[in-house]
């Protein structure tokens, strides 16, 4: 398996980036590394930690950005969607339909204010508000945007 980031326009896009991914079992096994000749600096990464660092060198080489699109392997990663947020990138990228979401302009509340005892709180709060799932986001939303055809 392989992680890969790709340039593309409306006619043809083109590789940027490919990195082989090495999975953690992988990593950790010094005869199997031995054996298929991966290099000891070579350490294990998720490939959410691949994506990203191939994203911050296109960046560093100015590229020039554009949409990062991804499938749900990276879209249920909330920390890669965080970096992206992070670099002002414009992403759509694929979730699970058991994945929460909020309607736009809203989300969870900030976690409760520290009172100086204790473990500081770090959990996000729910409101009044209260997420959804993403097929009842779409419905809500999206339904008067799409045209139904009968067969």
């Amino acid at each position: 398996m392989a992680v890969s980031l790709s340039a593309a326009s409306g006619r043809s896009s083109l590789p940027l980036a490919w990195r082989l991914y090495l999975p953690q079992s992988w990593a950790r096994d010094r005869q199997r590394r031995r054996m298929a000749g991966v290099p000891e600096e070579v350490r294990f990464q998720t490939k959410a930690q691949i994506a990203l660092d191939q994203i911050r060198r296109a960046l560093e080489d100015e590229v020039e950005p554009g949409v990062v699109l991804a499938d749900a392997a990276y879209g249920n990663d909330n920390a890669f969607r965080a970096e992206l947020r992070e670099m002002k990138l414009e992403y759509v990228v694929g979730i699970q339909g058991t994945s929460s979401v909020w309607k736009p302009g809203q989300g969870p509340l900030e976690p409760k204010k520290y009172k100086g005892q204790g473990r500081r709180p770090r959990l996000l709060r729910r409101g009044k508000q209260q997420p959804l799932a993403p097929r009842e986001l779409a419905l809500a939303h999206f339904s008067h945007h799409v045209a139904r055809r009968s067969a």
